[in-house]
């Protein structure tokens, strides 16, 4: 922004309100402090930081502790958080970087979750193409053999996935299907490396799957996208391309989650 635009913008900013929201953030950064000290870090007179105190825990915004006399975020930032939490969930978060994959290639996206060892199908934009998936929403699969699972797992703790193969096996599907701990552990290790996950025949015969990990604003793994579609239309030329926007996809969601790198 150059400095005419600083200016410009400074000359419209409501000082305070620009304060009364400095104090929150300093209630924010430090769990509570007393007036004395509030006053200080705002650079402001005593009775102008009051004014701003009483407003504010007069909204429920802060509040301030019979114990000790001091200010802490109050129940109003709670209520807010939780409307944007509830705004922000991974289905919101996702469907728009669902419909850009989905104009991009034709086939089909998918979003899923880690559910008793299985993904569950929470959102899906059907292929334009003839010969397509045929996942439903709340449908499952194994995780071991398919794309969006590994993906998932590829981030868990590994005495996680232990066991859910413990619990779940590795039920073959088809002659490409996982069926050894030793192949998924190394599977999972490529997924870390690659960064996207593939199903390659392993659900489904004829059909490939490409997917990348959705993280939550703990670093956690909150899901996965995926695109899939037949084989002819997923050829190794095509990977690099396809597996990229994939993975800029599953970024985008995992920022709008709240996920910082």
């Amino acid at each position: 922004m150059s400095k005419e635009a600083v200016e410009n913008t400074e000359r419209y900013i409501i000082q305070s309100v620009d304060k009364a929201l400095d104090l929150i953030e300093l209630l924010a950064e430090h769990g509570s402090l007393n007036l004395i000290e509030l006053t200080s870090m705002l650079e402001q007179p005593k009775s102008s930081t009051y004014r701003i105190v009483l407003t504010l825990e007069n909204r429920g915004y802060i509040s301030r502790s019979d114990e000790d006399g001091k200010y802490c975020l109050g129940y109003k930032q709670l209520m807010l958080t939780r409307n944007l939490l509830e705004r922000n969930t991974l289905r919101t978060a996702a469907i728009y970087e669902m419909k850009k994959l989905s104009e991009r290639y034709g086939d089909t996206v998918n979003l899923g979750v880690l559910v008793d060892g299985k993904v569950l199908y929470v959102e899906i934009i059907e292929s334009t193409h003839a010969l397509r998936m045929m996942d439903s929403i709340g449908s499952r699969s194994p995780f071991h053999a398919t794309a969006m699972g590994k993906a998932i797992a590829a981030y868990m703790d590994s005495k996680e996935v232990e066991g859910l193969v413990q619990v779940y096996g590795l039920p073959p599907l088809t002659p490409n299907t996982i069926q050894s701990v030793l192949q998924l552990k190394a599977a999972l290790k490529k997924i870390q490396t690659d960064g996207y996950a593939l199903d390659d025949e392993e659900i489904v015969e004829g059909a490939r799957c490409v997917a990348a990990t959705i993280f939550d604003m703990y670093g956690k793994p909150a899901g996965a996208i995926s695109l899939s579609g037949a084989m002819h239309r997923f050829k190794p030329e095509l990977l690099a391309d396809i597996s990229a926007n994939v993975q800029e996809a599953a970024a985008a969601i995992s920022r709008k989650l709240g996920f910082q790198v």
